[in-house]
């Protein structure tokens, strides 16, 4: 939505090889004629490419091209590496369920051929044996947040530093209040829901999601996207996820709470302000 406002982002489109751009210094490119948003040539979503970009000056250096939004899952390395007191980043996320978000990336991973995390082994696999057992990556937002790889163990430490981070860094969105949510970071950013353009972008947007939420019940990407069954809440195989996924399915019902909390600052009409 971001791109078609003609913004300019930081994520992992701009270190995509089949754009062929200048990796001596910092410029902007368009990857796809007809949309006015750019892309800095940084990749920002994983921490090898964080590390480069910290390399590069990304953030550091004053005469680098403006940067609206910089996209990525790795906060902690990313906050730690690339902003500082005098390139502070305001942050912003749309939170989904966890047990949720395990039960598609199942579903997902099974047939995404594509995808270098594919597991052709889930394939013969039935839901119900796969959430028997963690397969590498449980308690991922706790972990992303506190910075801790998979194999470290967790307590209610990380946990409540988790939520620390949360109510101090935080604006928070929720998947299943996708429309609400994106209202609060149209606010947040200072966009201009009256402006013509930014109007067809929301609502191309919101449309596009709406109608994938219709078609699918899993990740909500046109392109990457596939039809499941929902989960039986509190059934046999969520009871399972949500021993291995406890942590997180905490922080989530932090989050829901932090969501109302921040409702206040968008009923009143007060500038928000997130440190």
């Amino acid at each position: 939505m971001y791109w078609c406002m003609g913004m300019t982002l930081a994520n992992e489109v701009g270190g995509n090889p089949k754009f062929h751009t200048d990796r001596s210094k910092l410029e902007t490119f368009k990857p796809w004629s007809g949309n006015p948003g750019q892309v800095l040539n940084v990749q920002v979503a994983t921490h090898q490419g964080i590390m480069d970009a910290h390399r590069r000056g990304f953030l550091a250096n004053e005469d680098q091209p403006h940067v609206d939004v910089v996209s990525t899952a790795e906060f902690e390395l990313a906050y730690t590496l690339l902003f500082n007191p005098e390139h502070k980043g305001r942050m912003f996320a749309l939170f989904r369920h966890p047990i949720e978000r395990a039960v598609s990336k199942f579903y997902y991973l099974r047939k995404a051929t594509w995808e270098p995390t594919y597991n052709k082994h889930w394939k013969t696999m039935t839901l119900k044996e796969w959430a028997t057992k963690d397969r590498g990556e449980n308690n991922w937002m706790v972990r992303k947040l506190v910075g801790k790889d998979p194999s470290a163990p967790l307590s209610n430490v990380d946990l409540e530093l988790a939520k620390e981070i949360i109510h101090t860094k935080f604006l928070v969105g929720l998947q299943d209040r996708f429309k609400e949510s994106m209202q609060r970071f149209n606010i947040f950013l200072g966009i201009d829901e009256s402006d013509p353009q930014n109007q067809r972008c929301i609502q191309e947007f919101t449309s596009n999601v709406k109608t994938e939420a219709i078609q699918t019940q899993g990740e909500k990407n046109a392109q990457n996207s596939y039809s499941h069954p929902e989960l039986e809440r509190n059934g046999e195989t969520w009871i399972s996820l949500q021993r291995i996924h406890m942590y997180d399915v905490q922080l989530f019902k932090y989050i829901r709470d932090e969501y109302g909390r921040q409702g206040v600052l968008f009923d009143t009409g007060a500038d928000v302000e997130i440190q």
